[in-house]
């Protein structure tokens, strides 16, 4: 906690905004002073855009000062030091804690001097209560590299009295004091009592229209491009996928309008959350005038420049103009091809909507009705068509060839999803469900936006190369994410060096957690079964590595119970691997139990891969879960640890001490923690280079301490780094990983490499 000179609190309480209490955004000087120690990240976030000069709400920061002078003026400090105390005795005792602490809070009066601060930016914000605000909770993290806590926190909207605004401000801070942080603390060693919560007031603006600019195109990468959506009312209605937005593609350098896509919107949603219908005079309108446009794409590249990354912004437009709501930096862009697909046949062209997923899929047509859209039938293969994309549809889609739907737009959740499981999908095609059939057989171009009739080229057969693959000293390993392609792979792989389970636990759109704390733990454990079983058998006589959870936190905020994700700045490099796990142990736990099932089916040819492992105590304490479940590592089950930072690479004689079956090397996250380059950073990617010298070095490292103690495995984009592919074979490993498409060429040329 934060301890505030008493000599101090005199100046500090004077009602206003003057103080170190509060920050307010509306003053330039103040705005700059906002540091994320006294504001927290979201609202540093918010000065900054303000400190720009870019027009934001009228907002102040009630800052972790006043955190800390609430408690110590309402006396209940030592009480929640009590509290947070126990955890020491009872570390598995987080959530009846947490909920103690609510109590705690939420039944403390509001200190006199701080309640009267408190009803005078009521008064400033809202004037007079005429205005309704929303109350957001601000995190500060820990000062430890190992610790953030951003994104757990509460957010409450429509605050419209000052009773209702005071409720909100506990709400915040005792979100601070959820029970995965107080778990977290408690594993990390460090003081709950240092959780600190900023909270932001700021006036709601009444939007006429709203929605999402990314200084970035998202279906393709492109960084030239801004890519704009918008739609009447307030801004869920595009996030969420349930209306389809007008689409605007800017030219980035020249601010030209490249395309333009309008659609007639025939609801909006409220202030509240409700659905509203739009006049039918005026559903045709177009939500933003091309200087609208503009403006907003030159308001969104001043905060890229500023901020130093492609950004997601927020925004609306009231009577008063253009506002931005709140900005974060665009994660999860893949590398993507921006060249047009060519066709041999004449194109004739059925349906067009927004390319949302920059690749080809072709098959026949399975049409989801209203009512239908349980995907309960198989898609594999086929071409998924239905009235809108949900997030929580999302996940069950990505064994399907394309999915279309006549509803929604890029920036969609459902999109984002569908995207990052490289599934061609073309959003907003409105009359898509009306004009196929069943049965009927289309190609969908997912990068232009364009549904095609018949097939279109066959180039699948020829991925998974020579039919007769050659033989070499260097095993060829693969990585398996859907179990059923196993069969095929494990005609012409090695082994599976990963068996990813991320979507299998995710694609139910439900968090796993969730599932857990409602009992259904035996469901996970018996779906992760099914898929060991699948693919330990099909690769019979074969390793196969199941790699546990290792999924950023971006993915995991899509979910149904998702909504206490840390909000984080790069999900690479925060909360993932194995630490993810052992904050909180159930569902690694669901795991081990399904892999020991697993061996007692007599798949003997199973390993457990430990995901990005930051030290050797993570490693140990993994293996402890394992024991704990019933397993034997390194006797019925092999069990070794994935190397992908710097640290655990220049560790791996303390690694191989504590005994490991196998060592697998993330080459890309490697390069990645190396290099400092996020690995999905489109302005990055020239220098993301798995064969730079330094990383070179690193491997060296760890062949030369490992090559005789363990197995030693290479995984990654290795096949498009042939530099890297001729050094992993000179330095003898004993495995690379080979994504299935390229396996066949690559096998000839590490045959060739081993012959010269």
């Amino acid at each position: 906690m934060i301890d505030e000179p008493a000599n101090n609190i005199s100046a500090d309480l004077k009602p206003g905004s003057g103080n170190r209490f509060w920050i307010d955004l509306r003053e330039p000087a103040q705005a700059a002073a906002a540091g994320g120690a006294l504001v927290g990240g979201k609202a540093a976030n918010l000065a900054r855009l303000s400190g720009l000069g870019l027009p934001t709400p009228s907002a102040k920061v009630l800052t972790t000062a006043a955190w800390s002078f609430f408690l110590k003026r309402s006396g209940i400090r030592r009480q929640l030091h009590d509290m947070l105390l126990s955890l020491q005795r009872d570390p598995d005792g987080a959530e009846k804690i947490s909920r103690q602490v609510r109590r705690l809070i939420g039944r403390t009066e509001m200190p006199r001097e701080l309640e009267a601060q408190l009803h005078h930016a009521y008064r400033d914000l809202s004037g007079e209560g005429e205005a309704h605000l929303a109350i957001r909770s601000s995190g500060v993290s820990e000062d430890s590299p190992d610790a953030s806590f951003s994104g757990m926190l509460s957010t409450v909207l429509g605050v419209d009295s000052f009773a209702a605004l005071v409720a909100a401000v506990k709400k915040c801070w005792s979100s601070g004091f959820n029970a995965r942080s107080l778990r977290y603390l408690t594993r990390m060693r460090l003081d709950p009592a240092g959780v600190a919560v900023a909270v932001i007031f700021q006036r709601m603006v009444e939007a006429r229209s709203s929605g999402v600019l990314f200084t970035v195109d998202p279906a393709t990468g492109d960084v030239n491009v801004a890519v704009l959506e918008a739609a009447f009312g307030y801004g869920p209605g595009v996030v969420s996928g349930n209306i389809t937005p007008d689409l605007y593609r800017i030219d980035k350098k020249t601010l030209k309008i490249l395309h333009r896509d309008s659609r007639p919107q025939e609801f909006y949603y409220a202030a509240d959350g409700s659905r509203r219908l739009v006049a039918p005079e005026q559903r045709a309108r177009r939500k933003l005038s091309d200087g609208d446009v503009r403006q907003l794409v030159s308001f969104g590249l001043t905060a890229e420049r500023e901020l130093g990354s492609p950004q997601d912004l927020e925004w609306c437009k009231s009577s008063k103009g253009l506002v931005l709501l709140q900005t974060r930096p665009v994660t999860g862009l893949e590398r993507l091809s921006l060249r047009q697909k060519k066709y041999a046949r004449p194109e004739v062209v059925i349906v067009r909507g927004i390319g949302v997923s920059p690749r080809v899929g072709w098959g026949d047509v399975l049409l989801l009705s209203p009512g239908r859209e349980d995907i309960r039938q198989p898609v594999n293969g086929r071409v998924v068509v239905l009235r809108r994309l949900t997030q929580d549809l999302a996940p069950q889609l990505k064994e399907a060839a394309a999915v279309l739907a006549d509803e929604g737009g890029a920036t969609s959740h459902g999109a984002n999803i569908l995207r990052e499981f490289q599934v061609p999908c073309v959003v907003g095609t409105r009359y898509g469900s009306s004009v196929l059939h069943d049965g009927d057989v289309v190609t969908v171009d997912g990068w232009r936006g364009l549904v095609l009739d018949g097939i279109g080229p066959r180039v699948r057969e020829r991925e998974f190369g020579a039919e007769r693959p050659v033989s070499t000293r260097t095993k060829l390993m693969t990585t398996i994410n859907v179990p059923e392609s196993a069969e095929k792979a494990a005609s012409i792989a090695d082994g599976v060096v990963s068996f990813r389970n991320d979507y299998l636990l995710l694609q139910g759109g439900v968090h796993p957690a969730r599932l857990l704390k409602s009992g259904r733990g035996e469901t996970l454990t018996r779906s992760v079964l099914a898929a060991l079983l699948i693919v330990a058998r099909g690769f019979a006589g074969k390793p196969v590595w199941y790699k546990t959870l290792d999924a950023p936190t971006d993915e995991f905020r899509r979910l149904r119970g998702g909504d206490d994700e840390p909000l984080e700045r790069n999900p690479l490099l925060g909360w993932r691997g194995i630490r993810r796990e052992l904050d909180d142990p159930s569902l690694l736990r669901a795991e081990y139990e399904a892999v020991r099932r697993a061996v007692a089916e007599g798949c003997t040819n199973l390993g457990i891969k430990v995901p990005f492992v930051r030290s050797v105590a993570e490693y140990e304490w993994a293996r402890q879960v394992a024991v704990d479940v019933g397993l034997r590592p390194h006797e019925d089950v092999a069990f070794g640890a994935s190397i992908e930072t710097p640290g655990s690479a220049l560790m791996i004689d303390q690694m191989l001490d504590a005994g490991v079956d196998f060592i697998s090397v993330g080459v890309n996250d490697l390069t990645m923690c190396c290099l400092g380059v996020d690995r999905e950073s489109e302005r990055m990617a020239d220098y993301f280079d798995p064969a730079h010298p330094a990383v070179i070095r690193l491997l060296e490292e760890i062949a030369g301490r490992a090559r005789g103690r363990a197995f030693i495995a290479a995984a990654g984009d290795i096949a498009q780094a042939p530099r890297l592919m001729d050094e992993l074979v000179r330095m003898k490993f004993d495995a690379i990983g080979i994504s299935i498409p390229y396996l066949g060429t690559v096998r000839s040329q590490v045959a060739r490499l081993e012959e010269g």
